[in-house]
């Protein structure tokens, strides 16, 4: 160390060093999550068709009838009535005009996609890395709060010793957190 005029060199303690580095690495995770997280992403795939092991047979045909209820009714329209001019010999017999019933509730039946590929283990761990790094980094985020905050941990997790499991489930209903995000929460209890 090189010493200012003026200065004196101090000098830490090894606890007090020890707690110094600690926080180092604590900041370092953080940030390293935080950048895990930006990756994240929080929709549907644009390809989600491709993805799907069945899909809805297009050759499928309807029904005239499902569950007791017609494909067709008649068109609710006024104007929908036999025209006077009409006549039976000449025109055939006149039907009126049809619409699709809004409770008619038949899909098509789900067929397997023949573009579907199964997503390979590399590909599923790295979806589920994108879903809980959010999480995680909440986690640690509010875990770094709780040791900057210099709460007395000691006590809060005596207390929640006392308490059993209800009282950590209770402690677990106030945080906003999945299983991702509760570990280093409660990692920081523990230390």
């Amino acid at each position: 160390p090189v010493l200012q005029p003026g200065r004196e060199l101090i000098t830490l303690p090894p606890i007090v060093a020890l707690h110094t580095m600690r926080s180092l690495v604590h900041n370092s995770i953080t940030v390293l999550l935080l950048l895990l997280a930006a990756g994240a992403d929080a929709g549907d795939s644009c390809c989600k068709k491709r993805l799907q092991r069945l899909i809805p047979d297009a050759a499928a045909v309807p029904p005239d009838v499902h569950d007791g209820q017609p494909r067709l009714v008649v068109d609710p329209d006024p104007a929908n009535v036999r025209p006077e001019s009409w006549d039976d010999e000449d025109d055939g017999p006149w039907e009126p005009e049809m619409v699709p019933n809004p409770a008619f509730a038949w899909r098509p039946p789900m067929v397997p996609n023949p573009e579907y590929t199964p997503p390979t283990l590399a590909t599923e761990l790295e979806e589920e890395a994108r879903k809980a790094a959010p999480w995680v980094v909440l986690g640690v985020g509010l875990s770094a709060l709780l040791e900057a905050a210099q709460l007395p941990v000691e006590a809060l997790a005596g207390l929640l010793r006392c308490a059993g499991p209800l009282g950590g489930a209770l402690l677990g209903l106030a945080t906003p957190l999945c299983s991702c995000g509760s570990l280093p929460v409660a990692a920081a209890f523990v230390r």
